[in-house]
């Protein structure tokens, strides 16, 4: 990312966090499939009835996004946040 401007930057931050929500999204939405195909096939099995199909996470929305990007610049940039917890001991090794 060297040599970018800053509008360069937070297009770049907005790209990584609509990636990373989508992502997010898409693995969560497999994984309610999956365990409801799981559920499926057991019923069928014991001769139960079907459950139904869950309901899916919402996708991100535009909001989502941004925020998502903001926390990423306030890494980025160092900024104090309240999820931040480093540690400095294994620096001075």
């Amino acid at each position: 990312m060297s040599n970018m401007t800053p509008f360069e930057i937070r297009l770049e931050l907005l790209k990584m966090a609509k990636d990373m929500l989508t992502d997010s999204y898409f693995s969560e939405k497999i994984r309610l499939s999956e365990d409801w195909h799981v559920k499926v096939d057991s019923a069928k099995l014991n001769g139960q009835s079907i459950p139904e199909h869950p309901s899916y996470p919402p996708y991100p929305t535009e909001h989502d996004i941004i925020s998502k990007a903001q926390i990423l610049n306030g890494f980025v940039s160092n900024l104090p946040s309240e999820t931040k917890h480093t540690s400095h001991t294994s620096a001075k090794k």
